[in-house]
């Protein structure tokens, strides 16, 4: 009896606005476009939500293997200590070095190219340095052979300005980056 009466309601609900000669109007639709932009404490553009980073990326060329890691998971900025959250992406990169590598693996740090060159080339040797520490003291690495060595912003790999001239965080972010590069066992 209830499903009659609410089908019955349905169906008289549009005849009821008919029936006194009134008009329903509606509100006029409004499509909004809405943007979310995330920025950090200064409010500059942040690309990417910590945590949505992807912390490595491994590359396959020929007889060489390139793990690619991203300097803002590992470190803060301007510094060369290793985030204990770096721990977690490190132990991947040690695996795949345990698995793979044949002969001496290279670390090389880059920054992007914020500050003084010298303090950046400085700033790269140091984070290759870190990394090359935590492989031989807690990454079960020790019996490798590491070579490490800072480019500062040397070598980008994307731009760190836009083409006009504005700041680019997205290209920066790339560029802060630690490449292990090792030779297929």
């Amino acid at each position: 009896m209830i499903r009659r009466g609410l089908i019955i309601a349905l169906f008289a609900l549009p005849a009821f606005g008919q029936e006194t000669g009134r008009t329903v109007d509606f509100a006029p639709t409004q499509i909004l476009d809405l943007q979310f932009k995330i920025t950090d404490l200064s409010g500059n553009p942040v690309s990417e939500v910590a945590g949505t980073v992807q912390d490595l990326q491994v590359k396959e060329i020929g007889n060489e293997v390139r793990i690619d890691l991203n300097a803002d998971v590992l470190f803060d900025f301007d510094k060369a200590d290793l985030l204990p959250r770096a721990q977690e992406t490190l132990t991947k990169a040690a695996a795949i070095i345990k698995e793979r590598a044949k002969g001496t693996v290279q670390i090389n740090g880059h920054t992007d190219s914020k500050g003084d060159d010298a303090y950046n080339m400085k700033l790269s040797d140091r984070r290759a340095n870190s990394v090359r520490d935590w492989f031989r003291t807690k990454g079960g690495l020790a019996s490798f052979h590491f070579n490490t060595k800072g480019f500062g912003e040397t070598q980008p790999v994307a731009p760190n300005t836009k083409p006009d001239g504005s700041d680019d965080p997205e290209g920066r972010q790339k560029n802060r980056r630690v490449e292990i590069i090792l030779t297929k066992g």
